[in-house]
């Protein structure tokens, strides 16, 4: 009974201590003022001055991460992958916040490329860049350096490596070429980039923001090596967040959301899918059969805009804002909607078994159906073209 009665004494400590602190936090300085009164009153030292040094402690910290910078023109902000999507819309957005934009166009006679010629003139400046390509690489570093130098009291804000490429289609189907162009754009072209803006990011403290995916957290099928590169990048962040930091820089992922039908990334997608029609054995077409045109038809419902448009998404931009204001960010700014934080939770606290289950849930992808088991009027025959799709 006396231990019992101990531990429920001690029980009562600890609730008075959380329920002080809470009240503490909520109340501010105010609260602090009550609790070091009630605490002289009752003659309890002790728990007051660990109440009151919790709370300076988390007030310290809630002031810290929620201090905001201004937006500057003479604070530039360099994006990657700006002819369509993200790029194309947060460049837009970043500039009409008051930065200097420099925006990466694969082309700069693209759509989007002069669409945003048209609507911001010299506000944004446009740069080539194909970050797969080591001299465009080099050459977009030297006309950010010579813009700097020749602007003496701007700085460089950020650095967003955004431009990326995604492939749709199980593992097997996808060439040589598919999977390597992925690795490319979103991992390799990435990393040489950054690597070349090193010394610019430690010479000005500025951020490095990496736009990842929710499928850097859960990979899910039909987009193994698109996850895989993005989930490499979360590692590869994690990583150079710790070396950098002591140089002043800091490293920001940004998971933006899904907005598919608001983006280019699968514009692509029906030449990627004939690629790989092209490139299927006679066994792959003979055990895949309908399985494959049933796949991709259903992907076809996914329509790419035929211009670039910017992405109506307020959410979004709230979000995309903190990375570039927040003084002191988070390692990860997330925006999803209900539905993606739902299933998301579910794979992390799922087991394996479930979690599989939760996954061909979320993604409602058509079913494979084994040959043996389709019945015999079936009205979905193998094909020798995709034009229907």
């Amino acid at each position: 009974m006396s231990k019992m009665g101990s531990l429920s004494k001690t029980l009562f400590i600890a609730f008075e201590i959380v329920n002080e602190l809470y009240t503490a936090i909520g109340s501010g300085i105010l609260g602090m003022i009550v609790l070091l009164k009630h605490g002289i009153i009752s003659n309890q030292p002790l728990k007051t001055l660990s109440v009151l040094t919790l709370t300076t402690v988390s007030l310290v910290f809630i002031s810290r991460t929620t201090e905001k910078l201004t937006p500057s023109k003479k604070k530039v902000v360099l994006i990657t992958g700006c002819d369509s999507g993200l790029g194309f819309s947060i460049a837009q957005h970043a500039s009409n916040m008051g930065y200097t934009v420099v925006a990466g166009f694969l082309s700069l006679e693209s759509k989007g490329s002069k669409q945003i010629r048209n609507l911001y003139g010299s506000n944004i400046i446009q740069i080539q860049l194909d970050i797969t390509n080591p001299y465009s690489i080099k050459a977009a570093v030297e006309t950010l350096e010579h813009y700097l130098d020749q602007n003496a009291d701007y700085s460089l804000h950020a650095v967003i490596n955004n431009a990326g490429v995604m492939v749709f289609g199980e593992f097997e189907w996808l060439t040589d070429r598919l999977i390597q162009q992925q690795i490319d754009v979103n991992l390799m072209g990435t990393l040489k980039f950054t690597k070349a803006l090193c010394p610019l990011l430690r010479q000005y403290k500025g951020r490095l923001i990496t736009v990842t995916s929710h499928c850097s957290q859960a990979t899910l099928p039909g987009l193994a090596v698109y996850g895989a590169t993005k989930s490499a990048l979360t590692a590869w962040s994690d990583g150079i967040r710790v070396e950098l930091g002591k140089y002043g820089v800091k490293v920001v992922t940004f998971i933006p959301g899904s907005f598919t039908m608001q983006s280019n990334i699968m514009a692509n997608q029906l030449q990627n899918v004939q690629e790989m029609h092209d490139n299927l054995t006679a066994e792959q077409h003979n055990f895949y059969s309908d399985y494959f045109k049933r796949y991709n038809i259903y992907l076809s419902g996914i329509k790419p805009p035929s211009e670039p448009v910017k992405i109506e998404d307020n959410v979004m931009y709230r979000v995309f804002e903190c990375t570039l204001l927040d003084k002191y960010p988070k390692v990860i700014y997330k925006c999803q909607p209900l539905r993606y934080a739902f299933y998301h939770t579910l794979f992390k606290i799922s087991p394996w078994c479930l979690r599989d289950y939760f996954v061909t849930c979320f993604m409602q992808m058509p079913k494979y159906i084994p040959v043996e088991e389709k019945p015999s009027d079936a009205d979905l025959e193998e094909f020798d073209d995709l034009d229907d799709l």
